[in-house]
């Protein structure tokens, strides 16, 4: 009969396997944990990106259309009537008209926009053209609206 006696040596590359599978296995567990922290900060990345566009998608509808000078005096409302002579919007919002040309930068000049004896006033049955403006890095910082 066979004795279950294992030798020194045998204990030892036994060990010594042991040990590689291990280091082996961490190396593997790292380089998995490192290619979905790349693919996280990916998503993160592309979520933002997605965001700004369903952000922005509403101001967007203003990019080469047709308005009416009511929908302009609505963007103005919407986009800035919230804020006081000494804030500034988000962005501005240029109107030239066949009398004037305004820029607004906040919700102050909203009662003379509907005001008709006023310089600023925006004809509601006008039809503009709008165009966004947007810096070097696709950010709007303004949309101009130029009557036909």
């Amino acid at each position: 009969m066979k004795s279950g006696n294992i030798t020194d040596s045998v204990k030892i590359l036994i060990f010594a396997a042991a040990v590689l599978t291990t280091c082996i296995l961490v190396s593997l567990g790292f380089r998995a944990a490192e290619a979905a922290k790349e693919i996280s900060n990916s998503a993160v990345v592309q979520m933002a990106e997605l965001h700004n566009d369903i952000k922005d998608s509403d101001i967007k509808k203003y990019d080469d259309t047709e308005v009416f000078g009511s929908d302009v005096v609505n963007c103005i409302k919407k986009y800035l009537g919230d804020y006081t002579s000494s804030e500034t919007g988000p962005f501005t919002v240029s109107v030239k008209t066949t009398l004037s040309e305004n820029t607004y930068k906040n919700g102050v000049n909203l009662p003379n926009i509907r005001n008709f004896t006023h310089s600023m006033y925006i004809k509601p049955t006008n039809v503009f053209l709008g165009k966004l403006i947007a810096n070097e890095n696709n950010l709007i910082t303004g949309i101009s609206f130029t009557q036909k």
